[in-house]
């Protein structure tokens, strides 16, 4: 909003006060005209203008003579920087010359609005706020005050609060010219809905429709607070009811509403007027009620007109079209209203089912037919993805559109596209080929680029990052992109106002174009101060640093929205306003303000969820060490204490319970530490208890330092330090009771590691094209509090290559060794159980069910980890059924390794107590698509499944069996991992 005052209103004042006598105004103007300006003055001295801009953008000036004109001229320059609300003047004598004194009032413009006291929700402080439409930097004033006001009384009394109280406090920034403004709201209290008044042909009992409403509880009947929601979903459930009786123009509108408030109840007033039932119907095809309700527009906009009708004929007959009907013909009969009740008629000629099972594209030479194909709507026939193909003459038309426009935009100023269907192609009924043909004609080039009025910016330098360049095509389009990259540079430079017009002309050669760029640049504008409001809890120092403007730079909107997007990543904001000062004001230097709303400074979360697989099996015996199908419901809660010291550090206790783990974690974060934002600092305290592997149950208690330094985007390094007490619960070890006392000693692990993690892929949910790898290598030793001496490798790469248009070949690889030095005998033993590699299941290798594969103990055959891993896994994917279902086909191959020198590249087991070799498995899976990543589902089928001894009894039978219990026990038999696996998450493979 821009202040505008009429110069009328400002009579000029020659002389207004004297120090000495007043003197009529018309004899001081024909005393003082002419007379040289001694001195200019400003009355308060402090002015919103900086002295020397002031000065300069001023038409009087000192020494030159005095001037009505030129004085009107100051006037209407002071009022054209919006900072002035109100200018006279005055002027008196001095040593022969005169004086001139502007005497000002300033003007105010919005900073920080904000909502206090008792306020019932809804609505929100926040709803509260949008509702004054006083927005940053704008003009104050007292008309836009009472607007605000009104406005929330307004939505108060929408949510039923129709005795609240609101009072504004104001906060004056004199120095940036600022108010902030705090409304103290008193909801009081709030009414309650009362038996609507029910107006006009309503048809139906009134009984249904108060039901509809559900104003009034179910069963006990209490009427409902009254709030804007319900209130609209009253109005919808009515409308609702006279949709399902199909009566579709039914209007249903809120007349008035009647507050009494000596019974704090509401009676709204329903205007209704029901309408006819329309029946909708088709003749010539059969089609269910729910497809059209689902293309036939009236069902969903509750209304019946022309309109809608003709989109109805028009959605089902692309409907019928993709349904292999590209000659369907759908036209809709004129409803008539007989007894209540309309018919709505639409007439289905299908024509005969084609299959579109040949595109043919000629003529082109400049793209290749696989770029113009992926451009086109056509497809041809394909089972599943496309039955019949997709075409009709208004896809082809589209089609030849979108080429015309390809080679438009390259230069192809000539070109023309035509097609050719022919039926029943090759003698086959219902089959369709269509053929493009393309007559590019020449090219059209950029002979020369002249650019006219560019003189603050570097002209080469924008050169380069032009379109249209000598030799380049030449068309609109480029242009267009390279009006938009000027300008671009323009508006980043601070110059709002700069314009841009071109001009092309035939060059001397023939197909070639001699362009022109005419620049207007106007003012170029500058940051005066960057003022920031809003903080209540942050640390200014922390905004500070993410300032990407100070004073003096070229006011920039893209640096604007840099620290605005710098600003939320501090994780602290709810809301952050950047705005300039008096937008409109004329002039060069401006406030740029930046008004923060901080986020809660507590934040819970709650999730349940479960796990479904091969998990299951008896605790407390030794059956079934391959598992059995089991279930396991899991419930999540985390607590976050956001914005500790006014740092944007944090604080995040992260708990999970299910029946395979309990995990309690406390993490403190500190992003750009030490004030450099490529690194983030993690101290963490984790408590574990977990049987995610069958073995045994573990707990672990461990502390750890984390730094992230990020290198690039895509590209990670991890510097970590790990401090923990792993220990085993020797009545869940399902082992050789020789080897129990051994493996379930509690263990104290002190690792240095250091991490690399670099992704480049398109998407990290589901990505189509890009890499990911990682690699994480750390030693864990005596002289940094380790009880054992190990280092760890752990590496993955994956890879993802689009094949065309249609498929995706996606490849991980992953390859890992734990190397124990000094161990006290047998290698693997040295390394405690909950520290070795557990692989297999969806993830890994869907050969093994979860955390299956690798060496298997003699006795029991449960799985004990190894040091050493390889798994492969490749996934061709492919669409299946329409955009959301997809396909997949998989080969996964790898295994556990006891060690690093029992690696093996082997098919084939070559002893039951041999597991060191590659297990193979194949599948199929499916992925729906949904907004939180693919939902997936694989069937595998392992080639060659390892087959072991396992102990049939509990642990008593097992110690009573001997040294060897499979030599003598019949409790001792052979088992095998099964040949069929499923798994079911969300997400993608890798």
């Amino acid at each position: 909003m821009n202040l505008v005052r009429s110069l009328l209103a400002y009579s000029f004042y020659m002389i207004v006060l004297l120090a000495a006598s007043p003197w009529r105004v018309c004899g001081q103007a024909q005393k003082f005209e002419g007379m040289t300006v001694a001195n200019i003055r400003f009355e308060p001295r402090e002015q919103p203008l900086e002295g020397s801009y002031l000065f300069e953008i001023l038409p009087l000036k000192r020494g030159e003579p005095l001037r009505a004109s030129v004085v009107r001229a100051s006037i209407e320059r002071l009022f054209a920087t919006g900072q002035y609300l109100d200018i006279k003047v005055s002027a008196e004598p001095y040593n022969g010359g005169v004086i001139v004194t502007f005497i000002t009032t300033n003007s105010w413009f919005i900073g920080d609005v904000s909502v206090a006291g008792r306020v019932s929700d809804p609505p929100n402080r926040g709803q509260l706020v949008n509702a004054t439409r006083l927005d940053l930097g704008e003009p104050y004033t007292e008309n836009a005050l009472n607007v605000a006001i009104a406005a929330q009384k307004r939505l108060l009394e929408g949510n039923g609060l129709y005795l609240s109280s609101i009072s504004p406090t104001f906060d004056y920034d004199t120095e940036h010219q600022q108010i902030n403004i705090r409304f103290r709201i008193d909801s009081g209290a709030r009414a309650r809905f009362f038996r609507p008044v029910l107006l006009g042909d309503y048809k139906l009992d009134p009984a249904r429709i108060l039901t509809a409403t559900r104003f009034r509880r179910w069963l006990i009947h209490t009427w409902k607070p009254v709030t804007q929601t319900r209130m609209r979903q009253g109005l919808d459930g009515v409308r609702s009811l006279y949709q399902r009786e199909n009566r579709l123009e039914a209007k249903v509108q809120l007349e008035s509403v009647r507050f009494d408030p000596g019974t704090m109840r509401l009676v709204p007033t329903l205007n209704i007027n029901a309408g006819p039932r329309i029946e909708v119907s088709t003749v010539g095809a059969k089609l269910s009620q729910s497809k059209l309700r689902r293309y036939v527009p009236i069902f969903e906009e509750h209304a019946v007109d022309q309109d809608l009708l003709l989109e109805g004929a028009r959605n089902l007959r692309d409907y019928y079209q993709s349904q292999g009907f590209f000659e369907a013909q759908v036209e809709v009969v004129p409803q008539k209203v007989i007894n209540d009740k309309a018919d709505v008629t639409y007439l289905v000629n299908t024509g005969k089912r084609h299959r579109l099972v040949s595109i043919v594209i000629k003529g082109n030479k400049y793209f290749t037919t696989d770029v113009i194909r992926e451009r086109m709507y056509l497809q041809i026939a394909r089972r599943l993805q496309f039955p019949h193909g997709r075409f009709s003459e208004n896809l082809l038309r589209r089609d030849r559109d979108t080429i015309i426009n390809l080679y438009e935009s390259n230069g192809f100023r000539d070109v023309k596209v035509t097609s050719r269907v022919v039926d029943d192609d090759k003698g086959k009924v219902g089959d369709i080929a269509v053929t493009i043909n393309i007559d590019e004609g020449p090219q059209y080039l950029v002979n020369h680029v002249e650019i006219i009025g560019m003189q603050k910016l570097d002209q080469s330098r924008i050169m380069n990052k032009l379109s249209s360049v000598e030799g380049q095509p030449f068309s609109e389009f480029n242009v267009a992109v390279d009006r938009d990259t000027i300008l671009a540079q323009y508006f980043d430079n601070g110059f709002p106002r700069a314009t841009f017009e071109w001009s092309s002309k035939p060059a001397a050669e023939p197909h070639r174009v001699d362009l022109v760029f005419t620049i207007q640049e106007n003012e170029q504008q500058f940051v005066r101060a960057v003022v920031v409001t809003g903080l209540k809890i942050t640390n200014p120092s922390l905004v500070s640093r993410n300032l990407l403007l100070n004073p003096g730079d070229p006011l920039s909107p893209t640096a604007m929205t840099n620290t605005q997007r710098r600003l939320y990543e501090l994780g602290v904001f709810a809301k952050v306003d950047a705005a300039i000062q008096n937008p409109e004001g004329a002039t060069t230097r401006k406030f740029v303000l930046f008004n923060m709303e901080e986020a809660a400074r507590y934040s819970m979360a709650f999730g349940v969820g479960a796990e479904l697989g091969r998990i299951g099996g008896c605790q407390t015996c030794l059956d079934a060490p391959a598992g059995t199908t089991g279930f396991s419901p899991r419930v999540s809660w985390d607590v976050t204490r956001n914005n500790i010291w006014g740092l944007g550090h944090s604080l995040t206790l992260s708990t999970r319970a299910s029946t395979l783990e309990k995990r309690a974690l406390l993490a403190y974060n500190w992003p750009r530490f030490q004030g450099n934002d490529r690194l983030t600092l993690t101290l963490t305290a984790l408590y574990l208890d977990s049987r995610d592997v069958r073995t045994f149950t573990s707990k672990r208690e461990e502390v750890s330092m984390q730094l992230f330094q990020r290198l690039t985007k895509a590209s990670t390094l991890f510097y970590r330090y790990s401090y923990r007490r792993v220990s085993v619960d020797e009545a869940t070890l399902k082992i050789s009771p020789l080897l129990i006392n051994l493996l379930s000693q509690p263990v104290r692990v002190g690792i240095l590691s250091v991490g690399w993690v670099l992704d480049r892929r398109d998407d990290p949910v589901d990505p189509h094209k890009g890499v990911y790898n990682t690699i994480d290598i750390g030693v864990a030793e005596h002289m940094i509090g380790s009880d054992v001496n190990f280092a760890r490798f752990l590496l993955r790469n994956a890879t993802y290559h689009p094949i065309g248009k249609r498929l995706v070949l996606a490849r991980s690889t992953q390859i890992g060794d734990i190397y124990a030095f000094h161990p006290n005998g047998d290698a693997l033993n040295a390394i405690p159980l909950p520290e070795r590699f557990y692989g297999g299941g969806g993830t890994s290798n869907r050969g093994f069910p979860e955390n299956q594969a690798g060496p298997r103990d003699l006795s029991t055959g449960f799985p004990v980890g190894g040091t050493a891993l390889l798994f492969n896994q490749t996934e061709m994917r492919f669409p299946l059924i329409g955009d959301n279902i997809g396909g997949v086909l998989f080969h996964d191959v790898g295994n556990i390794y006891t060690t690093a020198g029992a690696f093996s590249l082997r098919q084939t087991q070559r002893s039951i107590q041999d597991f060191n070799y590659m297990v193979h498995a194949v599948g199929i899976g499916v992925r729906y698509r949904t907004p939180v990543g693919p939902l997936r589902v694989d069937l595998g089928y392992s080639i060659n499944p390892p087959t072991f001894f396992g102990f049939k009894g509990t642990q008593q039978d097992l110690l009573n069996a001997g040294v060897n219990p499979c030599l003598n026990s019949p409790q001792c038999v052979v088992q095998n991992i099964s040949h069929f696996q499923y798994f079911f998450s969300i997400g993608q493979t890798f």
